[in-house]
Formats: C-alpha cells, structure tokens, sequence
C-alpha cells in the first residue's frame, strides 16, 4: 500500500506514530479505542496499512471507526472531505459475503452487469449449488460452484465449477464493475 495516500497520512498524524513497527499498531489501537471509545482489532488495522498482506476487504463499521477518529461523522463524510483526487480506493469499503461463515443451506443472491442474476445455496467448503440463474450462457442451474469470496465491487471469481460430475475449470465475470449486489436471502 502506497505510503502517500492521505488516509494513511491523516491516521498517521492523529496518531502521531509512523506505523512501521508492530507494536505502532496497538499504540493506534488503544489511542482509537480512547478517542471513540470503539475496537479495532491490530490485525485489522496492520492490513489497512499494508503492514500484513492478507487479501481482506474493511467493513464499512471499520472504515467508519476510522473517520470518527479522524473527526468525521462516518466514512462517507470523511470520503467527500478528502475529495475525488484523493486516493482512497484500497480502504473503499464494500458489501462483502464472508464465505467461510455461511451456514450450509444459507441461500445468497447475487447480480453484475449486463442483467445476470444468480440464487445459490451455500454446501459448506466453498462450495455452492446454482438455483436459478438468469442472463447467463456459461453458469447452469444445478452447477456447482466452488467461490471464495462474494464482494460488491470485486470481480465474480469461481476457481471450479463442476457440472453433471464435470469438472469444467474456473470462471470468471464481472470483470469491469463487479458484482452489483451480494445478499443473503431468506
């Protein structure tokens, strides 16, 4: 993570620590804990920072912990103070299924553009059954699909889908928007 982004530089300044040492993040930690009277993990914080490189999209309750700290109201208000020009994208926060915390049986919807929508029920290890799906030439109800992560924003990744006991490889979509919307249904 680039070590000019002004987010970076803001918590840097409120926290008056550089943020290149381990310890720096529990010194962050405690001082946002006192300021806003929330938790923030220090792994979590580590990975804001780049200072742990594990692949982990920030909530949208994180990134607004971090602008109440910074004095804003929440995240959105903090976004439209540093403006357009500010580089902010590594910390947008987004709608975001944690697969490994599915329950089976949990049924999750999801839609990108042009027109493609999908209802999956979750089998537990990554994996997913199709149960409809609309728009789609590639992706068949009755699919099964192995995903790891469902991310508004981020691209439709399916590392293997399987069909009548086929293995068909890896699929991949919602290459220039990502996914529109990742929600659990009833």
């Amino acid at each position: 993570m680039a070590n000019d982004n002004e987010l970076l530089k803001r918590i840097k300044a409120k926290a008056g620590i550089e943020m290149n040492k381990s310890v720096d993040f529990e010194v962050l930690a405690q001082s946002i804990k006192d300021h806003t009277g929330e938790s923030l993990g220090v792994n979590t914080l580590k990975r804001l920072f780049g200072y742990k490189m594990d692949k982990v999209i920030p909530r949208l309750s994180t990134m607004d912990i971090i602008a109440q700290y910074l004095g804003c109201a929440n995240y959105e208000a903090l976004a439209k103070e540093l403006g357009e020009d500010a580089d902010i994208s590594l910390f947008t926060p987004i709608d975001s299924v944690e697969v490994q915390c599915l329950e089976r049986g949990t049924q999750v919807r999801i839609s990108y553009e042009p027109n493609r929508l999908f209802t999956l029920t979750y089998l537990g290890d990554f994996e997913f059954i199709v149960n409809d799906v609309e728009g789609s030439r590639n992706i068949k109800k009755g699919d099964l699909l192995t995903i790891s992560q469902l991310a508004v924003g981020h691209r439709f990744l399916v590392s293997r889908v399987v069909r009548d006991g086929e293995d068909l490889g890896a699929y991949e979509s919602a290459k220039h928007k990502g996914l529109k919307s990742v929600e659990l249904i009833g």
